[in-house]
């Protein structure tokens, strides 16, 4: 009778093992689906227009989808090697995502400011245009870098033909009279500032699950399987006792 309920508990804790692990890395996978869509997405409607940017967020998509279906694999077959190399992968991921996500948490406001500055240099100027269209902004600044790079069709603008203005300049926001077309950095700003704050928030829980996911691959990998009378090093361990 003892013998009978010690093999229900361990066909039952290799079970649950199992099953979590596969949730978890289904759950990567649609993480990677997101990093993978969301950024084209965003290009293609020309929010962003940062070409290392996107390709990099791309990149981790794919990396995380192809790493996450290791761990799929792994899990299924209970493979002692792809477990392996899947604990050795995670616990470096976890390292650069814990380190960058507290980087992106410390970000100043100064910092961002050059971020946001580099892409808008960066950036062409159809890019430019249609970041003026959806925030009704003029410029990047109205100084020093809309002096390097006039600003377009800020006469098109609402904020600009709502003061019967012609001219681009006219378009700029007055702090006198409080009128004109604001710059778009003022615009974008605290939205970027949300999104910084919020990926860093992010990537910090993101790490704590793979420490999770370490855990569980780490006592799975060294649970037998009950349904297996001998198994082989790189599948479930040795033969039973």
């Amino acid at each position: 009778m003892m013998v009978t309920d010690t093999a229900d508990m361990g066909c039952c804790s290799f079970g649950k093992l199992r099953s979590s692990l596969l949730l978890l890395n289904i759950v990567y996978m649609m993480i990677a689906f997101i990093l993978i869509g969301v950024p084209a997405f965003a290009y293609s409607m020309s929010y962003v227009t940062n070409y290392s940017l996107i390709g990099s967020l791309i990149g981790a998509g794919v990396f995380l989808f192809l790493f996450s279906f290791l761990g799929v694999c792994g899990a299924l077959h209970h493979h002692q090697v792809l477990l392996f190399f899947y604990m050795v992968v995670l616990g470096l991921l976890c390292i650069i995502q814990f380190a960058t996500s507290v980087a992106l948490v410390a970000v100043s406001e100064e910092e961002q400011v050059k971020l946001l500055n580099t892409s808008w240099v960066q950036a062409e100027n159809s890019s430019r245009v249609q970041i003026q269209e959806t925030f009704d902004c003029c410029g990047f600044d109205q100084n020093l870098t809309d002096a390097m790079i006039p600003p377009l069709n800020c006469s098109t603008l609402n904020c600009c033909t709502d003061l019967y203005k012609t001219k681009e300049e006219e378009c700029y926001f007055s702090n006198s009279t409080q009128l004109g077309c604001h710059a778009c950095y003022h615009k974008e700003a605290d939205q970027f500032s949300y999104a910084v704050k919020m990926s860093g928030t992010v990537g910090l829980i993101f790490s704590f699950t793979e420490v999770i996911g370490i855990v569980l691959a780490i006592q799975y990998r060294n649970t037998k399987d009950p349904s297996r009378s001998y198994s082989f090093p790189g599948h479930g361990g040795f033969a039973k006792q």
